[in-house]
């Protein structure tokens, strides 16, 4: 098998690992069998091993070859909840899933609008918004980034820091893939789906009061896809 199929020959070890073919705490086959299994070159194994392991889902264990890593803890977490509940909310689903996480703020910037954010806010392109960032991880491993926008206006409002959603909530969803940098922090393969998620929560006049920018890992987070009411951690 020419190297070409090496996307291929990494994704059918992915599946067969996370659907339990190969089960955790035992070793993948040697890599001679997997040489015969595919018909390829010892340079696509190495390299679907290396990947593999940068996914965390095997490990390399002395004398015994590369050991199949326990499934990764999925959390469910709701998209329809005010973002002042969101910390509360992701630690809350971290313990239902019998582990621990955080959804910590990272920084606050100000800057121009781009188109899409704009428009989502009902803003003229280039208007000030201002941006916090937010990571989110499940263990000790980033799964979440969080783009939260808000015009600039706003922001400078006295009633802002009182203003919640009217529970009325927008949601757009695509899946792309992820790019050397998103790979990296993700800690998974270069090209490996994300869902790429906007919301929108509109404020008692039906105005746009937040932007939120989600990108997630989908095998470790769950979204639950609730537009009204408002949840609850």
């Amino acid at each position: 098998m020419p190297v070409a199929r090496f996307p291929e020959v990494l994704a059918d070890l992915r599946t067969k690992i996370l659907d339990g073919t190969y089960s955790a705490g035992e070793p993948l086959p040697h890599t001679e069998e997997l040489l015969q299994a595919y018909s390829v070159g010892r340079y696509v194994i190495t390299s679907a091993m290396r990947e593999l392991k940068a996914e965390g889902l095997i490990r390399r264990v002395a004398n015994k070859g590369m050991i199949v890593q326990g499934p990764a803890v999925i959390i469910e977490i709701a998209m329809a909840i005010d973002q002042r509940d969101e910390p509360a909310a992701w630690a809350a689903a971290c313990r239902r899933a019998g582990t621990t996480g955080h959804l910590t703020a990272h920084r606050t910037r100000d800057e121009a609008a781009a188109e899409d954010v704009a428009q989502g806010l009902h803003l003229d392109p280039g208007s000030p918004v201002v941006i916090w960032e937010l990571h989110g991880d499940i263990g000790g491993q980033l799964v979440c980034l969080d783009q939260m926008h808000v015009s600039g206006e706003r922001h400078k409002a006295d009633a802002f820091e009182v203003e919640r959603s009217s529970g009325v909530v927008e949601l757009r969803t695509r899946i792309r893939l992820a790019g050397p940098e998103e790979a990296k922090k993700f800690r998974v393969s270069r090209g490996s789906p994300l869902l790429d998620l906007t919301r929108i929560t509109y404020d008692h006049a039906d105005q746009p009061l937040q932007l939120l920018r989600r990108l997630v890992n989908p095998q470790r987070v769950h979204i639950a896809d609730q537009r009204l009411p408002l949840t609850s951690p």
